[in-house]
């Protein structure tokens, strides 16, 4: 059974740890071996998350423009193009049951109206194709973004040549906000996918592993991620919080993109060093995210142990100013003061090479 919903295929499952894999909880494989899903894979089920059952879905979606999944060979030799950002409160103006979006509604403090949000929009859409330079991304990842909806018309406004599929379910947070990936059917195929809660007691965005398979049968696995923010009660929080993502995961990962919310000289570091992966920050900046005039290292890439990948990273001075005072980034507000820009994050360009 299939349901097009605004090119969105919705797949109800049931989930019980919440991670779910996708071989699927029956055993069948949801992905036909073009990297599509397959037809006619459809559950229904109630997932268990804090003693209260709640209905989980899965977007699906081929973006409204296609995508041909021809499964071309790499446009330069053994190199991908990734992309990540923090969108900084990427909301809609509607009204949510369930979620903590009453800031970002017309009447909430921010005035958060369709003209901000359409602006905001089309900010990141000319973020994203900065970042890609040229070219089609193999992969973008983003965070806090609050649904599909939301997904669907950032599409709308970035290059028509991006022809990318994506990945994406709503997470427990109750700020609503999510991980979501896109990646290009052409270049790289989805052989498992995984959405993983790091099991914190309380409900908070999941990671989301994914596991690609290259045109000449090579996998890379990849894990994109939001950690827990600096205002969590212990400094070991992002530790932790990686550790027990870490824990649910039985193969080991190329490489772990996103907003660690944390730099070089944590905890967090001390446990990915001692775990044997290595960072590879920007080279052409000191950091992702402005704060009191200095740029902090909260987005990264770290890289596997065993992996045969190495990562060239660049901060994309999208929105970046250096006045007297230092950095600032032009993001969507300073305090309540609308500035109109995109994100307080500058994006990050990966050039992902084998070795």
């Amino acid at each position: 059974m299939q349901l097009a919903v605004m090119n969105r295929m919705l797949v109800w499952l049931l989930v019980g740890s919440g991670v779910w894999c996708a071989d699927g909880p029956t055993g069948d494989a949801v992905w036909r071996a073009d990297g599509s899903p397959r037809d006619g894979v459809w559950w229904s089920g109630i997932a268990g998350f804090g003693g209260q059952k709640v209905h989980e879905t899965i977007h699906w979606n081929r973006s409204s423009r296609g995508g041909t999944n021809s499964f071309d060979e790499p446009r330069q030799e053994d190199s991908l193009l990734f992309v990540w950002w923090n969108l900084h409160n990427l909301f809609d103006t509607v009204a949510n049951s369930g979620t903590r979006d009453r800031d970002f509604l017309p009447e909430g403090p921010y005035k958060w109206d369709s003209k901000r949000y359409f602006t905001k929009l089309y900010a990141v859409g000319r973020g994203l194709a900065a970042a890609a330079g040229g070219r089609i991304p193999d992969a973008i990842g983003v965070c806090e973004v609050e649904n599909a909806d939301v997904l669907d018309d950032l599409e709308r406004r970035w290059p028509p040549a991006w022809r990318l599929w994506r990945l994406h379910r709503d997470s427990p947070d109750g700020r609503g906000i999510d991980v979501a990936v896109w990646y290009n059917p052409d270049r790289l195929r989805v052989d498992s996918v995984a959405w993983i809660h790091p099991g914190q007691d309380y409900p908070t965005r999941e990671a989301l592993w994914i596991r690609w398979k290259l045109p000449d049968g090579t996998r890379l696995t990849w894990l994109w991620l939001h950690l827990p923010s600096q205002r969590a009660p212990s400094p070991k929080a992002r530790a932790d919080a990686l550790a027990d993502i870490s824990a649910q995961i039985s193969t080991p990962v190329d490489g772990i993109t996103g907003d660690l919310n944390e730099g070089l000289d944590g905890p967090l570091a001390q446990w990915l060093r001692a775990h044997k992966f290595r960072p590879n920050y920007p080279s052409n900046l000191p950091g992702s995210f402005a704060y009191r005039g200095r740029l902090e290292a909260l987005d990264g890439v770290w890289t596997g142990p065993s992996t045969r990948w190495r990562v060239r990273c660049t901060a994309i001075p999208y929105g970046l100013k250096h006045t007297n005072n230092g950095y600032k980034i032009r993001g969507s507000f300073e305090g309540l003061r609308y500035r109109g820009g995109a994100s307080d994050h500058l994006p990050l360009r990966m050039e992902v090479v084998r070795n």
